[in-house]
């Protein structure tokens, strides 16, 4: 049993009107036991100039393990104090995956 990191960048395009999804996956040197996952940094931006923050959601998915693999989801949402999701956003959120492998 060895203890492996690895960290993955995970992008995400401007978009505007939804939280943004994006899945992820990271192959380990060997089969993985079990797996947790940890936000590492992120940056995120509006597209569109400058705006009050109301709501600022970065979530990273439970992982799910499949032999030497771990996928997971992260979800981003910036959204400003009109009530809406109508601002283009983007941004990068970095994941720290620990597994425990044999």
């Amino acid at each position: 049993m060895a203890l492996q990191f690895q960290r993955s960048r995970v992008s995400f395009d401007p978009t505007r009107g939804r939280v943004q999804t994006e899945p992820r996956t990271v192959a380990f040197s060997s089969r993985v036991r079990t797996a947790h996952v940890a936000l590492n940094g992120f940056d995120v931006q509006y597209n569109n100039g400058d705006h009050h923050v109301l709501e600022q959601t970065i979530d990273i998915g439970d992982p799910t393990i499949s032999n030497n693999s771990v996928t997971f989801n992260v979800n981003l949402l910036l959204r400003d104090n009109s009530g809406n999701i109508d601002d283009p956003f983007s941004g990068w959120v970095d994941v720290l995956v620990i597994a425990d492998t044999v």
